[in-house]
């Protein structure tokens, strides 16, 4: 038979001959590898293989997901604290002008953040005056591993009085 030239150069499929099909062999008796080309869907051991695949994977990430809400909840309590450092360090500059060693005594956490952080505890301490100022050094603890031996601190300087400072030559 003659091919045709058509536009794009291959013969029609119209034209080509086609093969009688063979019925002959039974579909038990075809061979194995036409029944394993028209085999459609998955096996049950490719479906077994992918889901402990996917378990494995899973029960690695499960730990990093666990771990990441711990350090988010941290995160949020050391940002509570930090505020309420600086909010200490605020009226501690308000009464700078007053009686310091009476507001250092009366230094409390504020219900708020007690709430947000179990027993936590502020504690002030006075450094050594000098030119600049009066440092004052306000730590904060609370019930967390590892925050009682290393208390959140935040350093303020108290500007002195004129009647304190000194000229120098």
């Amino acid at each position: 038979m003659a091919s045709v030239n058509v536009p794009w150069g291959k013969p029609s499929m119209a034209l080509c001959r086609i093969a009688p099909r063979d019925d002959s062999l039974a579909p038990h008796a075809r061979p194995v590898a036409v029944a394993w080309k028209r085999r459609r869907g998955f096996t049950t051991l490719e479906v077994i293989a992918a889901a402990s695949l996917i378990s494995m994977a899973l029960a690695a990430i499960a730990p990093l997901f666990v771990r990441h809400a711990r350090l988010v909840a941290e995160s949020r309590r050391e940002r509570i604290a930090l505020e309420e450092l600086a909010n200490q360090a605020e009226q501690l500059a308000v009464v700078a002008g007053g009686d310091v060693a009476e507001h250092l005594a009366t230094l409390a956490v504020s219900p708020a953040v007690q709430d947000h952080l179990p027993g936590a505890r502020l504690q002030a301490s006075r450094g050594a005056a000098s030119p600049l100022g009066e440092p004052i050094v306000l730590s904060l603890s609370w019930n967390s591993p590892g925050r009682h031996d290393h208390p959140l601190a935040l350093i303020t300087w108290l500007p002195i009085s004129p009647s304190q400072m000194q000229v120098s030559p």
